[in-house]
């Protein structure tokens, strides 16, 4: 039996134009990764106590890296045009997708 390794599909791109059909597209992109409850929820992960085992170390790892990988996905799927108006942006919400 062979395993085929799996590859993310490529993301739409967001030129400006057909909104609506972009935002259902990335956000399917999103929830198919788990990652759409990173773009409504602005909170951040707690501090690790004293002392935390390797599974705590590496469960807050992958918490803060969710929210990056949203954000990477978001600025990968808009023209370089719009990614310089909002290139500021922090924090997955603020793109306003939800």
């Amino acid at each position: 039996m062979s395993s085929a390794s799996f590859s993310r599909p490529p993301l739409p791109v967001f030129n400006g134009e057909n909104y609506h059909i972009c935002v259902v597209k990335i956000k399917t992109y999103l929830q198919a990764f788990n990652l759409w409850e990173v773009v409504n929820a602005d909170v951040e992960s707690p501090p690790l106590r004293a002392n935390p085992t390797i599974a705590q170390i590496r469960q807050h790892s992958d918490n803060r890296a969710k929210k990056y990988n949203v954000m990477l996905c978001l600025q990968i799927c808009v023209s370089n045009v719009i990614l310089v108006r909002i290139m500021t942006y922090e924090t997955p919400k603020e793109f306003g997708i939800s």
